[in-house]
């Protein structure tokens, strides 16, 4: 890998979700040894303390959202009651405001990293993501209802044929550094949410702005084990062969009713929570000696008063 090359590590944080984005980055950071890039978390209102432990890792940028963009979202919440306990999901916007880096790599926080992913870094496009579960169904999406369909007749001329997650996103610098921001938190106005029932945030916006100009990479960096039996059928790719899972929509390993209900009669969901714990057992284990290190250092620091 190039030492002339700049790189980021990108997510997004909130009080609730700071565990979760410390077993992210954690498994991150013991997966990829050689990766010396910026650590850049996105987050409002953490608490102080918080904040410190972020930094446990090295190389840690805390960003806070952009004014324009939390006037956006304010007027938004406003009209979108039902979006206020969603707004932080907009935040990953701020990635597009970056500059410096040659590529960035955007994880969700409810992710875990168990291989390397070292190869992305060399890839020549300008943006990358893997496709919606749709997409492995057959389907796309409708763009002025986001509605999951085949494609037709009827649609063709306003279809995103390869709707993505933006759970995992990969970016080059060129499409970073501000040139879209604008036009992205533009799109978050109530009308683009004419169907009420729709939940996207950050993903709505990302699809409708790039337009199916984003390459897919296959789900080995985006694996949802929910989906298991059609990412096999369409990629032929099994739980073993994931570098990245992701515990999307509601099937989070720390909601317990959930992962019961979820591995009831799906064992890949089984086998990605069990991952999903070993990395988090990990993850305290390091965090706590790195506290007590701490400490040791500064005998005066607040948890020691």
């Amino acid at each position: 890998m190039s030492n002339d090359q700049r790189y980021c590590l990108a997510t997004v944080t909130t009080e609730n979700y700071f565990q979760w984005t410390m077993t992210m980055l954690y498994s991150f950071v013991k997966t990829n040894p050689w990766f010396q890039g910026d650590i850049v978390i996105i987050c409002k209102d953490l608490p102080v303390m918080m904040a410190c432990d972020l930094n446990l890792f090295d190389r840690v940028k805390l960003v806070e959202p952009s004014v324009p963009l939390l006037d956006r979202l304010m007027e938004f919440g406003n009209c979108m009651k039902g979006f206020r306990d969603k707004i932080a999901r907009f935040h990953s916007l701020e990635i597009f405001r970056l500059t410096g880096y040659d590529k960035l790599l955007f994880l969700d926080s409810d992710m875990v990293v168990v291989k390397s992913v070292e190869e992305l870094f060399t890839l020549p496009g300008l943006f990358y993501a893997s496709a919606e579960l749709c997409w492995y169904k057959g389907k796309g999406r409708n763009a002025a209802t986001f509605i999951s369909e085949p494609q037709s007749p009827e649609n063709q001329a306003d279809f995103l044929e390869k709707p993505v997650n933006t759970g995992f996103m990969l970016l080059d610098g060129t499409t970073l550094a501000g040139r879209h921001f604008d036009g992205l938190i533009n799109l978050i106005t109530p009308g683009l949410w004419q169907n009420s029932s729709l939940t996207y945030t950050d993903e709505l916006v990302i699809n409708q702005y790039f337009k199916n100009s984003i390459s897919l990479l296959d789900t080995r960096y985006n694996y949802r084990a929910r989906a298991a039996r059609i990412i096999r059928e369409k990629e032929q790719i099994s739980p073993g062969d994931a570098s990245i899972i992701h515990f999307y929509s509601k099937f989070k390993p720390w909601n317990f009713d959930e992962v019961l209900a979820s591995s009831t009669n799906n064992m890949s969901w089984l086998e990605a929570y069990e991952i999903w714990y070993d990395w988090y057992f990990a993850f305290l284990k390091f965090y706590h000696l790195q506290k007590k290190i701490t400490g040791l250092r500064n005998p005066n620091s607040p948890e020691d008063v």
